[in-house]
């Protein structure tokens, strides 16, 4: 049975998923090293036999079932749900079971004779070496709660009785298992005659990891994750017994696997791994309530006071500015409001220039045109589609469960694929990419007290990313010299200037792909987890939405309508270089000036009925991505993602918060959802 996971947060950010395990077992194995493989974060909390069973109950585990794996969205205590759990929420190319039906029930089988050798693998061991304490206890105590570390000496005749009680193990029961090993290694001997080089044919799938992994209580390979006594601390006739199985073509295979396909044990964590904030427990509830006491509720009323009384209003050297005439004449006055002194020290010290950071000029107007003109005419089509079908395979994963985090199993990963299949950029993993993302971008543009900590992620980020792009630059030039053929934007960008359509070079490639890819993930997860968070929090406009579910232009207009009132950046930021006038309000020379657009789009004497969500009003008014010059390039591909996010939430039963939105510093980290199966 699939359980409710843990919603609650941790100190930095979500809590990394939860596994709890006995560090021996290889049904705990063969779950961590899907994670592994997988590149899913995780925490594992170990116990002793036995003792297991107090905090695997406590997590949500029931009876003999195990390991227990614990997520935001769900509790599983099967190891066959938690691997199918994770690999359907992996990125295709990770992705471990096949993907057709006839395929998947024909592994389901083998994985059935599998489940069945675990058991025999684990009665054998435990058969032969619970009349030997002074070989178990040593492998017991690693990697378990200190607690159970001191009453595991005391406590182990209690735990023999209670396992030779509850399990088919002891000395009648060695010769039995020995037998049932055996057929069924002969079985997949049989299996592997033909000269396939995996079970699953020319590459490993599932059956092969658990194959290795469950049969390690009889193979005792070098590189096991869990916690073994040493292959020679073993009675002699299991040492025997284990080396007349190595030598099976079963055993070199499940030994194959270790030395290949078993990645090193991760990182003990202690905060999610996509988090880039340094922060604590405490710090991150006082910017939280920060954040509600200067948040949009609050911001409403005192901009409709200043809208009335000061629309433009000067303190010292700064300037604020809330009436939407005067917000987008400010925006608009690019030659007086400048961006550079704001965006281009971040950016040149992470990344070089790139045109969100240059002011009117022959470079800003050379590259941005260069980006633009890689966009064909066909584009909506293709995003449409590369999007859908990520959003489709991502919600269809969440069907069994009944629940999704809308944040990290939708918005961020569907994004995430998204650069690698239009903007042509995979990164080294999904984790690393969506931490490289969102350290750059909090630094670059929502870092104004320019903390230290956020800096040196960030910029470990960059040392990283920048040679990950020249080196996939430099590579996938050379396939298209190849005569390869890619779709994606990066693969145009460089054929054009193959083909002498622009100047740029390697760097200058990395540069501009670098600095859309940073804006293209959490502005898209961030806008999508808001909408739905105000679509939630309006049953009315939420019933309006679901109805204009299929009509994706209404949804559109409804999801920019009903942003406003959460939106994600409330003002742009310019500099005033050397002094100007809004309406009739003269700004010093060298003042800050926040254009506030979170005020305008409340302005009652240019949006209507402002406090009403109506799918009426023009797209272009909205400013929830800037205007002027240095409006956001990626509103276009926006327009498109956004409904086909919110949309595929839309379309499930009695959609409904499961625990309140969660943050990562300023980024939106966790909104679980329930719905109805």
């Amino acid at each position: 049975m699939i359980k409710p996971g843990d919603t609650r947060r941790g100190a930095r950010s979500k809590k990394p998923n939860r596994l709890l395990t006995i560090p021996t077992s290889h049904i705990c194995e063969l779950v961590r090293w899907v994670l592994e493989t997988g590149g899913v974060a995780y925490r594992e909390q170990g116990s002793a036999p036995v003792l297991h069973l107090l905090p695997f109950r406590l997590a949500g585990g029931g009876g003999q079932a195990m390991p227990v794996f614990v997520s935001s969205e769900a509790t599983l205590d099967n190891w066959r749900d938690i691997v199918e759990y994770i690999d359907a929420r992996l990125p295709a190319e990770r992705r471990l079971f096949p993907a057709g039906a006839a395929e998947r029930q024909t592994t389901g089988e083998l994985l059935g004779k599998l489940d069945a050798l675990g058991l025999a693998t684990r009665d054998y061991a435990y058969s032969m070496l619970l009349p030997h304490p002074e070989i178990l206890l040593p492998a017991w105590r690693r990697g378990i709660a200190s607690w159970q570390q001191v009453i595991l000496e005391k406590a182990y005749p209690y735990i023999r009785t209670a396992m030779q009680k509850n399990l088919p193990v002891g000395a009648d029961y060695v010769q039995p298992n020995r037998a049932k090993i055996e057929a069924l290694f002969g079985e997949i001997d049989a299996l592997l005659n033909d000269g396939r080089a995996y079970l699953s044919g020319a590459q490993p799938g599932i059956a092969d990891y658990a194959l290795a992994a469950l049969a390690a209580p009889v193979i005792f390979p070098d590189q096991y994750g869990g916690e073994f006594p040493a292959l020679d601390s073993l009675p002699q006739e299991y040492q025997a017994f284990c080396r007349q199985l190595r030598a099976s073509r079963s055993g070199e295979l499940a030994l194959k696997m270790y030395r290949e396909h078993r990645p090193p044990r991760q990182a003990e964590l202690d905060h999610h791994p996509t988090s880039t904030t340094p922060q604590n427990l405490a710090s991150y509830y006082l910017a939280r309530g920060i954040a509600q006491l200067t948040g949009a509720k609050v911001q409403r009323p005192l901009f409709g006071l200043l809208r009335k009384h000061k629309p433009v209003l000067v303190l010292g050297k700064f300037g604020i500015v809330t009436r939407d005439a005067d917000v987008r004449e400010t925006l608009a006055r690019d030659t007086e409001f400048t961006i550079a002194e704001i965006n281009a020290p971040n950016m040149q010290r992470l990344n070089g220039p790139f045109f969100l950071g240059m002011d009117r000029s022959e470079q800003y107007s050379r590259e941005q045109g260069a980006l633009r003109r890689v966009i064909q005419p066909n584009e909506a089509d293709l995003i449409r589609r590369i999007v859908r079908h990520h959003c489709d395979e991502l919600v269809q994963a969440a069907l069994p469960v009944g629940r999704i985090d809308m944040v990290s199993q939708l918005a961020r990963p569907a994004a995430r694929r998204f650069i690698e299949d239009y903007l042509g950029v995979p990164g080294p993993d999904e984790v690393t990419m969506m931490r490289w993302m969102r350290s750059l971008f909090h630094d670059l543009f929502l870092n104004l007290a320019n903390n230290r900590g956020i800096q040196q992620t960030a910029e470990q980020s960059f040392r990283e990313m920048g040679p990950y792009l020249l080196n996939l630059i430099a590579e996938r030039r050379q396939r298209l010299q190849n005569g390869e053929v890619f779709e994606d934007f990066l693969s145009r960008l460089i054929k054009m200037g193959l083909d002498g359509q622009h100047d740029l070079d390697d760097d200058g490639i990395r540069r501009n792909i670098s600095g859309l890819i940073v804006g293209a993930l959490d502005t898209t997860s961030m806008a999508s987890t808001l909408i739905v968070e105000q679509f939630l929090a309006k049953p009315d406009v939420l019933a309006r939405a679901k109805q204009a579910v299929d009509d994706e232009d209404k949804l559109l207009h409804l999801c920019f309508d009903v942003f406003r009132f959460n939106t994600m950046a409330a003002a742009m930021r310019r500099h005033c270089k050397s002094g100007a006038e809004i309406a009739g309000v003269k700004i010093p020379p060298g003042s800050e000036v926040f254009a506030f657009t979170a005020s305008a789009m409340f302005d009652e004497s240019a949006w209507p009925e402002p406090f009403s969500v109506r799918d009426d009003r023009p797209l272009d008014r909205y400013l929830h991505f800037g205007d002027g010059m240095h409006r956001c390039f990626g509103e276009y591909v926006n327009r498109i993602q956004i409904p086909l996010i919110v949309g595929s939430l839309l379309r499930l039963n009695n959609l409904r918060k499961c625990g309140c939105l969660l943050y990562d510093g300023p980024f939106p980290d966790q909104f679980v959802l329930a719905f109805d199966r």
